[in-house]
């Protein structure tokens, strides 16, 4: 028996050494990437590092993404499909060690002694037994490998439901600064306005005043205070969406902030285009996809090979009743399809195209990932400059709504003049948030789009 085991095993060894492989060598597609982007000269600040929310220097949005991650379900999810893509990663490569099994038995038969010609016996047997599927052209390799490179891939995609999450909850507490702020501007001028409506109204009893210019100033009076309520509305939505980001009910839930004031806008440098390969999990998400069509190839290739299994078996026999009888067999099988239709090689062909349909799904992804670092970087560029112009405007709006306000009670200026005045304060102060909310969004989606710092390199 040991004799017939050593064959075996050197059977096992040399097939081991000789197996070769149908899978085609994997070459990463080759995407024409710019050799910088275009307003990338305008970001000066730092390169995107892990735990980029930090750089806004708030300590309740580090609070807020550290419970996200912790809590949020679809994050959970995509743990949770790393998990069964790893069960399934193991089963694949369970194919490519022997299969061991142990059985035992026994059975006796009792018969009256006392009935001439019938006899009574014991029998037991213990067996142990191993299968092997020689690799010969590394199809369940190649199976292996490709479940390998779809679970680095639902590790990737982890880390992209990540990032977005970090981006959604850091865009949606900005939000929500920025919509108390425009709250706040909307009280002031409320305040302003019914203080201007008192001061008509004076005018109007006095007779230095028409009905018209009270119509009209209970208008603007009224318009403001309409704007308020969707405010609210906008706030109370966005404070839900956020809750839910968290992984808890939005009842009861309010964020302590309460102005963009309080957040730093961080500078960010853009790098080098062909840097988003590296970066961008959906990008390696892309490739780690196409490296297992790849794989698959070679499994669909080898299957129009034959295949050759080994077994042996060893035991005894009579192990309680004594005078033990060795039992031992070596076996191989040799099995190859003669007619099947064209069904394996259909396989082969639908590989083939898989793989080319993820080849043309990197290069997209590659695009779309360039086209979102530039819109970022143009979006940051522009509402830097309307910022900048609107800040001015507001200025400028504050001092001639003050100045017809002080000429109108003095008689010198006429209603209309410090009607359209005020409408234009309050239209240029909330037109600024706005401005200001869209730097710090397109500086968000700017570290989105550039990777974020991830850097869990597809191990889960």
């Amino acid at each position: 028996m040991n004799t017939k085991l050593k064959l075996l095993s050197c059977a096992l060894l040399m097939t081991t050494l000789t197996a070769c492989s149908m899978t085609p060598a994997y070459v990463r597609p080759d995407v024409a990437m710019p050799a910088q982007f275009d307003r990338g000269d305008e970001s000066k600040g730092d390169v995107v590092a892990a735990n980029w929310w930090m750089r806004f220097s708030n300590a309740e949005l580090d609070e807020l993404i550290a419970q996200s991650l912790a809590a949020n379900h679809d994050l959970k999810a995509a743990v949770s499909r790393i998990e069964q893509a790893r069960a399934s990663s193991k089963i694949a490569r369970s194919s490519l060690a022997p299969s061991v099994s142990a059985s035992a038995s026994a059975d006796r038969n009792r018969h009256d002694s006392k009935a001439p010609g019938v006899s009574q016996y014991t029998s037991t047997q213990a067996l142990l037994s191993v299968n092997y599927e020689l690799d010969l052209w590394g199809g369940n390799r190649a199976s292996a490998n490709a479940s390998e490179s779809r679970l680095i891939a639902t590790v990737y995609d982890r880390d992209a439901v990540e990032l977005v999450l970090q981006a959604d909850v850091a865009a949606n507490y900005l939000q929500i600064l920025a919509l108390k702020d425009r709250l706040a501007i909307a009280r002031k001028n409320l305040e302003a306005a019914t203080q201007l409506m008192n001061l008509v109204q004076v005018r109007a009893d006095s007779g230095a005043a028409t009905a018209l210019d009270v119509a009209q100033q209970r208008t603007t009076l009224l318009n403001i205070q309409s704007d308020i309520p969707a405010l609210e509305q906008s706030l109370g939505q966005t404070q839900t969406a956020l809750a839910v980001l968290l992984g808890r009910a939005p009842q009861g839930f309010a964020v302590r902030g309460q102005s963009l004031a309080e957040v730093k806008l961080p500078a960010v440098d853009a790098g080098q285009p062909a840097a988003l390969l590296e970066r961008r999990p959906d990008i390696r998400s892309s490739e780690a996809r196409l490296i297992a069509a790849n794989a698959d190839i070679g499994a669909a290739r080898a299957a129009l090979y034959p295949s050759v299994s080994l077994s042996a078996a060893a035991g005894i026999e009579g192990v309680l009743t004594g005078g033990t009888t060795t039992i031992a067999s070596i076996a191989a099988s040799l099995a190859q399809s003669i007619f099947d239709g064209g069904a394996r090689r259909g396989q082969v062909e639908i590989a083939q195209g898989a793989r080319q349909e993820l080849v043309e799904n990197y290069a997209q992804s590659v695009l779309v990932g360039l086209k979102e670092v530039e819109d970022s970087l143009i979006a940051e560029s522009s509402t830097r400059q309307r910022a900048d112009i609107l800040t001015e405007t507001v200025g400028q709006a504050r001092t001639a709504y003050q100045l017809a306000t002080v000429r109108y009670q003095d008689g010198m200026q006429d209603l209309l003049t410090v009607l359209d005045s005020q409408r234009s304060q309050l239209s240029a102060e909330d037109s600024l948030v706005q401005a200001q909310l869209g730097r710090y969004t397109a500086t968000i989606n700017l570290f989105k789009s550039l990777g974020g710092g991830w850097s869990s390199g597809g191990r889960a």
